[in-house]
């Protein structure tokens, strides 16, 4: 196997913590200069003995395991690392001859990510363990990530339900007025219908991520999804001294599924009703785009204009650094993170007008704050 000439295939930012296992102490030796000058921590062991001893010493993220060894061979070595818990380092790379496939299927029926055939080439070697070692790293984070919007879903359902327990404590007094006890049923079922939304919110988000997300679209106007949302939401904006207002012309239709283009737009104005100071606006605009051809969607035409939900606020807006990821599942800005959620909203809204074949976005609007369009084909 020859050394690239290159001081370095990839960029160092992905250099890990790697175990290699082979009985040929050139091998090792080749091995470990290779991994080491491409700026990773390389231990190696002779033996399969030795692997686990090293292993218990410290876990590695990878493993560079030889198949064919004297004694315990690779295959057992990684059937024993598997069992450890949480199923042992990260990565495990078989390496065999390709004389050896019936070592290679039973190293990958006993939990292998890889293998490599040998002579292996020092570029393949350095690019797949590169490579291997981001994967875990993506994947690593992406779960990390999960984990504390769970938590943070958790803590959000926390409150409606010990809000729920105090009133129905309310609810048991034999001195309540029936203008009380009518105020405690209307925040129970605000409280249901907060809790609702944020269950169905992962509900959404798992559909979207297993890619079996669909929409029943059917004509629909504007008013149809517009009035109850704002039926709504401004008693939501009275309370927060929000001014919320619509602009646009209720009797525009388009073909879509109101129940889940409802929920989208439900998503945009809770969002920005959250981060809208008092004294603030909020604003709901409806009007046409431009046609394909960019000529003037009020004029008669075989093309059809697309229309465009727009919310406006004059909160802090989105800074432009964080526009390219805001709709991303569990990504939350700065603002998003200190307000807590789970951070679904955005990618649920977006995932909803991709499945009606449109686009969102987000960008400065002239109430000071963000303003984020779905614009949709009609």
């Amino acid at each position: 196997m020859d050394r690239p000439s290159l001081p370095a295939i990839l960029t160092n930012d992905a250099a890990g913590d790697i175990l290699v296992v082979d009985d040929f102490e050139d091998t090792l030796a080749l091995y470990h200069a290779l991994l080491t000058d491409d700026g990773h921590s390389v231990r190696v062991a002779s033996s399969g003995a030795r692997a686990l001893e090293m292993v218990e010493e410290h876990e590695p993220e990878l493993v560079l395991l030889d198949v064919s060894m004297p004694g315990m061979d690779g295959v057992e070595v990684l059937r024993r690392l598997r069992t450890r818990r949480g199923g042992g380092p990260a990565v495990l790379m078989l390496t065999a001859a390709r004389r050896e496939p019936h070592a290679i299927e039973a190293g990958l029926k006993e939990g292998a990510d890889a293998y490599l055939t040998k002579p292996i080439d020092s570029r393949e070697l350095l690019a797949r363990t590169r490579a291997a070692l981001e994967s875990f790293r993506l994947k690593r984070a992406l779960e990390a990530q999960r984990r504390d919007h769970i938590a943070m879903l958790v803590h959000d359902l926390r409150h409606p339900l010990s809000s729920l327990g105090l009133l129905a404590e309310v609810l048991q007094s034999d001195d309540l007025t029936s203008e009380e006890r009518r105020a405690s049923l209307d925040q129970i079922r605000s409280l249901c219908t907060e809790m609702a939304r944020l269950v169905d919110g992962v509900l959404v988000a798992s559909r979207l991520e297993a890619g079996v997300f669909n929409v029943e679209r059917k004509n629909v106007s504007v008013g149809q999804i517009i009035q109850p949302m704002l039926a709504v939401f401004t008693p939501v904006a009275a309370r927060r001294k929000v001014t919320l207002t619509f602009d646009g012309n209720f009797e525009h239709t388009l073909r879509a599924d109101p129940q889940k283009l409802r929920q989208a737009l439900d998503n945009l104005v809770a969002n920005a009703l959250k981060f809208t100071p008092r004294g603030g606006q909020v604003r709901v605009k409806v009007a046409r785009g431009k046609r394909p051809d960019g000529s003037d969607p009020t004029k008669s035409t075989e093309l059809s204009a697309p229309l465009v939900f727009e919310i406006a606020d004059s909160g802090p807006g989105i800074p432009e650094a964080e526009r390219a990821t805001i709709f991303d599942r569990y990504r939350q800005g700065a603002r998003g993170r200190a307000a807590g959620g789970a951070g679904l909203g955005l990618a649920i809204a977006r995932g909803i007008a991709e499945a009606h074949g449109g686009t969102i976005s987000v960008a400065s609007g002239d109430l000071g704050g963000a303003v984020f369009r779905i614009t949709l084909p009609t």
